[in-house]
């Protein structure tokens, strides 16, 4: 097995990226960091870490997207042997032996004759630091389902992107991430439309990295203590946007439609009146709303 990772990066944290490419570096066999046409080109301090063997920059021409460069560093991958595919985002962490648990798991599934999508680990978020469930789909909400003692492995509806391993010739059948979305909802899409081919996806609980979620996070109360991650503005755009054109994708399941419409209201609700930037989010809410009913795709018009 070969196990390339991939990193998307843009205006990334230096010290943070040097930390997580040091923890990945000895798990996998090649690293493609595709850099997202960031405001200073990283090639002098990649060159600077000495692993020229090891890590490859590939700088798009322009900010494309998250979809956009993944894809590209999966061809990368693809050219250059790889048998799977590990995708992270610039600021996760993964525990010293997070590959070779997921790649275990993902190849006793397969001996066993599941078709497996991917398969991802626990995460914890460094800003919270309790550990992630994972997801299944419930017909009003989002369920978190946690792993029960000894369990191998949870079976998820969609898994986040960053911490899963993807097998080369998985991604070859159920297709590339969708470049139109540009930013949120590429990993959800993946994950459902590759549960429309009949495939499946697994959480590890034994697999594990540290990973923040939002730009910054904040407790509230509501029958229990919640944490809530805040994001900039331009993000709830594409939440939004996003979401109401998944809605029209026939490949999505009634379950997801539903649960989504309702967590898209509460978004609209809870950051419309609490956002720190409430004002600046309501706007961006709104041109998402516009431009999700009128179709429009792709990265946000000046």
């Amino acid at each position: 097995m070969k196990v390339h990772a991939l990193i998307v990066t843009f205006n990334p944290e230096l010290n943070v990226l040097r930390f997580e490419i040091g923890l990945l570096a000895p798990q996998v066999e090649k690293i493609w960091m595709v850099d997202n046409a960031s405001s200073q080109s990283l090639a002098g301090w990649v060159d600077a870490l000495g692993l020229n063997d090891k890590l490859h920059l590939v700088q798009m021409p322009a900010n494309l997207g998250l979809g956009a460069a993944q894809n590209t560093g999966i061809r990368m991958a693809r050219a250059a042997g790889a048998s799977h595919v590990l995708i992270l985002d610039q600021d996760s962490e993964p525990m010293p032996d997070m590959v070779a648990r997921l790649l275990a798991a993902s190849d006793r599934l397969q001996s066993a004759g599941v078709r497996v999508a991917a398969v991802a680990p626990v995460y914890a978020d460094s800003a919270t630091g309790p550990a992630s469930g994972f997801v299944r789909l419930g017909w009003l909400d989002f369920k978190k389902q946690t792993a029960l003692p000894g369990q191998e492995v949870v079976e998820a509806d969609f898994v986040i992107s960053s911490g899963s391993l993807v097998a080369v010739s998985v991604l070859d059948d159920i297709g590339p991430m969708d470049e139109s979305l540009f930013i949120d909802h590429v990993d959800t899409e993946w994950c459902l439309r590759a549960q429309s081919k009949g495939y499946r996806l697994f959480g590890v609980p034994g697999a594990r990295m540290v990973h923040t979620l939002g730009d910054r996070r904040t407790r509230i109360w509501c029958l229990r203590w919640w944490s809530v991650p805040y994001y900039s503005p331009f993000r709830y755009y594409y939440i939004l946007r996003n979401s109401l054109l998944m809605q029209r994708r026939p490949y999505m399941p009634l379950k997801w439609r539903v649960a989504e419409l309702i967590r898209c209201c509460r978004v609209v609700c809870f950051y419309g009146l609490f956002a720190p930037q409430r004002r600046a989010c309501l706007r961006m809410m709104w041109r998402g709303i516009v431009d999700g009913l009128r179709g429009v795709s792709g990265p946000m018009k000046p």
